[in-house]
């Protein structure tokens, strides 16, 4: 079994032990409803994780997707605030405005050269300072204004008893593992973070692929900020705030390293969903807030530290297993 298998089985391992722990530890942990809030919570940041793993597979990062996230949510609900415009062209708006965000995103890095941590963590002030200026006014005062769009509403339904989002994230993980696995992009992305310079040497446009990930974590954002206001039915200039780091660290824990070259979308999938379920399972436990982040904090500093290790140990088990073939030989 390779490492990358194992280091997955590991993740559902303690999933399973977390989930198991909490519904018998909690009453209402494992009826329906409960489960699918979980699945829907996990949803929203699972999304964004889909096209932040693009980012960081590719060797790079994106701290910008908070705010693609309150600037794509609040000019879907500009439009969503009537019945005037069709609800497939608030999708689309939404959509194309994370899309040019990370467009935007992918020219600072490409042609004034700076780092992805400098660049994307500026670019996220500036988004979020747009959906200020584009936010609904009255009488110069901002207000929150609720969506009337009946057909925009109806995704933040149920098919099946079950949130159209969950829905849209499961389909999407597994498009998006086909991609990275099974096509030259995905591909190219595993080579770009694994090691640029080969890769490039190899015949990879790097700056394509760098773009192309900033453009599809963009796309993501602006998906997740499309159905979360859907479901909520009104936009918060607080919407998406601290959702990029969210994103990494169900990256993280679910085995995208950071640095690129290692993990996939169904690693993304699942640190979102034990990321969901630790917030969820504490919350039942009535333990204040604070100390939730601070939880959450510190199981991401194990994932990455375990992470680590487990890289090391799988390197030195490949050089010993290399060693002893050539000597054979």
């Amino acid at each position: 079994m390779s490492s990358r298998n194992i280091r997955k089985l590991i993740s559902v391992g303690l999933l399973i032990i977390l989930a198991i722990i909490f519904a018998a530890s909690t009453e209402s942990f494992f009826n329906s409803r409960n489960i699918i809030l979980l699945l829907r919570e996990s949803s929203y940041v699972g999304l964004i994780a889909l096209g932040m793993a693009f980012v960081i597979i590719g060797g790079g990062i994106d701290l910008s997707a908070g705010g693609i996230v309150c600037l794509s949510a609040v000019v879907c609900s500009r439009l969503a605030a009537t019945n005037d415009v069709p609800a497939i062209f608030v999708v689309l708006a939404g959509v194309l405005t994370g899309m040019a965000c990370g467009a935007i995103n992918a020219l600072i890095n490409n042609k004034l050269h700076l780092t992805e941590f400098v660049a994307t963590l500026a670019s996220g002030f500036v988004y979020t300072g747009l959906a200020l200026i584009v936010a609904y006014r009255e009488n110069g005062r901002l207000v929150t204004q609720a969506v009337k769009n009946k057909g925009f509403l109806l995704l933040g339904d149920k098919i099946f008893g079950i949130h159209v989002m969950t829905l849209t994230w499961i389909v999407l993980m597994i498009i998006v593992m086909i991609i990275l696995y099974k096509t030259k992009f995905g591909l190219h992305t595993y080579a770009q973070g694994s090691n640029a310079k080969s890769a490039q040497y190899s015949g990879v446009n790097n700056a394509m692929i760098k773009a192309s990930g900033f453009i599809i974590c963009g796309f993501f954002s602006g998906l997740a900020a499309t159905f979360t206001l859907a479901y909520q039915g009104a936009v918060s200039l607080a919407t998406g705030t601290g959702m990029e780091f969210q994103a990494i660290a169900a990256c993280v824990v679910g085995g995208v390293v950071l640095g690129g070259g290692h993990g996939d979308a169904l690693g993304a999938f699942i640190g979102a969903l034990f990321l969901t379920l630790i917030m969820n399972g504490l919350y039942k436990y009535g333990i204040p807030t604070a100390y939730q982040y601070i939880l959450q904090g510190g199981i991401i500093l194990l994932a990455t530290a375990f992470d680590v290790q487990f890289n090391r140990f799988t390197e030195r088990r490949l050089s010993a297993v290399t060693t002893s073939t050539s000597a054979s030989t």
